[in-house]
């Protein structure tokens, strides 16, 4: 898959657990991503400051499409620094926002678990 396919994927998964009757500001979809596992949790943002968080069912297969994505942007132009988390965040009219984060605090932890 290529970025975009990826980041449409994710937009539909998300979009997918919005209820139909919600409106909303943005929506984020929050990724933590170790080379193993892949996390996702989700809200809304209502009248540009109300947070409403959002249960959401992202499977197999957006789990694989972040890693998928991990991999394309660690070996494909525009490569990214490497990252744990990003910040998925889809507004009404479709248009997106992605952002990467470096979070030593999470690959600290992971890496005290993984030495027991």
């Amino acid at each position: 898959m290529e970025q975009k396919e990826i980041f449409s994927l994710l937009a539909t998964g998300l979009i997918n657990n919005i209820p139909e009757d919600q409106s909303f500001d943005k929506a984020v979809l929050n990724i933590m991503r170790q080379p193993a596992m892949v996390e996702f949790k989700s809200y809304l943002v209502e009248n540009d400051r109300k947070k409403v968080d959002l249960d959401i069912s992202m499977g197999y297969k957006y789990a694989k499409a972040v890693l998928e994505l991990y991999d394309l942007t660690q070996n494909s132009f525009p490569a990214h620094k490497n990252w744990n988390r990003a910040i998925f965040t889809l507004f009404p009219d479709n248009k997106i926002e992605i952002e990467y984060i470096w979070d030593q605090d999470l690959q600290d932890e992971v890496d005290k678990y993984n030495k027991t």
